[in-house]
């Protein structure tokens, strides 16, 4: 009933609107899917507000591609769907409304790297009209490629004038220059609050984030493309603040709780679509191979950066086969109740230099 009277709230204004102005022209300009031949791709494209992303098998060939697109009702594209362009380096397309004054382009983009084995997050633009941060690596041929994503934009629908700094997830000084992660559970607003979402906890995933009204936990899907050996490990740095009063969806107190963070890395199989895991994935996916996570006793309040380095455990039953082909997702959070929307305002993680460790045993 909470998630049908959200969507409800949400809507609403929407329906209104499209009563009062039915004579105006659309002014939406999206890319709302993307499609290549499915054998082509390792995972679903990646969609963001500005960028496609076709992360696709080593074997393709770049240079001949002919991407299709779904586009807003009543908008037209540049170049038209069927045209046949060289992805070794990115693309532009340029979505018109149909009010000709509404244009917005797009990076498209093709891939075959490998997931990173270092991150430092160096990399880092404003994205969505400069309203948030996002992450990027740099691939092989120079492209930016969206590893990375957070549950900003799910923030940017009640964020307001908010700056980029004061989003769940943003910038901060890295550890050794640069950039690190800066995750920071906020105040939503008053209708969040009214429809059981209070608070947003700061995150950051491998995966993509699709915002979902009718069942937000639905929004983050985790995971991408894994292949190769098994890391032994997943280590990296943070610090971390816990907030003073810890909240329940109700966003009432709850007395004697203390907030804590999460860092957690999953290995799990591919099967043949949808492969990710949701926000309310609670461990128990039975594709689940190994996990690190970071103990409970080390998730400690520091102002230094502090290392931590986990163990990836294969679950009872599971054994894991370098020739096949994996899911990783790799997740952060100042709350670690921040799907359920429960915890403190205020708590803070900083994150930098998350790293998959290899390390072999001696030969006797």
């Amino acid at each position: 009933m909470r998630q049908y009277i959200k969507a409800l709230l949400l809507l609403t204004p929407m329906v209104l609107t499209s009563c009062i102005k039915d004579e105006e022209l659309d002014t939406n300009a999206d890319i709302l899917e993307a499609y290549i031949p499915s054998e082509y791709l390792k995972t679903d494209p990646i969609i963001t507000n500005t960028s496609i992303e076709f992360k696709v098998k080593a074997n393709i060939d770049l240079e001949k591609q002919t991407p299709f697109f779904i586009i807003s009702p009543n908008a037209t594209m540049d170049p038209p769907n069927g045209t046949t362009r060289n992805y070794t380096n990115s693309q532009e397309v340029t979505i018109t409304a149909q009010d000709n004054r509404w244009k917005k382009t797009y990076i498209v983009s093709f891939t075959s790297d490998e997931l990173s084995t270092l991150y430092t997050f160096n990399n880092a633009e404003l994205t969505n009209k400069d309203r948030y941060y996002r992450f990027y690596e740099v691939g092989s041929n120079g492209d930016k490629i969206y590893d990375w994503d957070s549950g900003n934009e799910g923030y940017s629908t009640v964020a307001g004038s908010t700056p980029p700094d004061g989003y769940p997830t943003t910038i901060t000084p890295g550890r050794r220059g640069g950039f690190a992660v800066k995750m920071q559970t906020v105040y939503t607003s008053k209708s969040g609050q009214l429809t059981g979402n209070p608070i947003a906890a700061g995150n950051l995933f491998l995966g993509t984030f699709k915002l979902n009204i009718f069942n937000t936990l639905k929004s983050t899907r985790f995971g991408l493309p894994y292949t190769g050996e098994m890391p032994t490990s997943l280590r990296g740095t943070f610090k971390y603040t816990a907030g003073k009063v810890v909240t329940d969806s109700d966003f009432k107190e709850v007395p004697g709780a203390k907030d804590s963070f999460d860092i957690y890395a999953i290995l799990f199989e591919t099967q043949k679509k949808d492969n990710f895991q949701y926000g309310d994935h609670a461990f128990k996916d039975p594709r689940n191979v190994a996990i690190a996570r970071v103990d409970e006793k080390d998730r400690i309040e520091t102002n230094l950066w502090t290392e931590f380095d986990v163990p990836f455990k294969l679950l009872p039953g599971k054994t894991y086969d370098p020739q096949k082909d994996y899911v990783l997702a790799i997740v952060m959070t100042s709350s670690i109740d921040g799907a359920e929307f429960k915890g403190a305002i205020g708590s803070t993680l900083l994150v930098d230099e998350i790293e998959l460790v290899y390390e072999k045993e001696n030969s006797k």
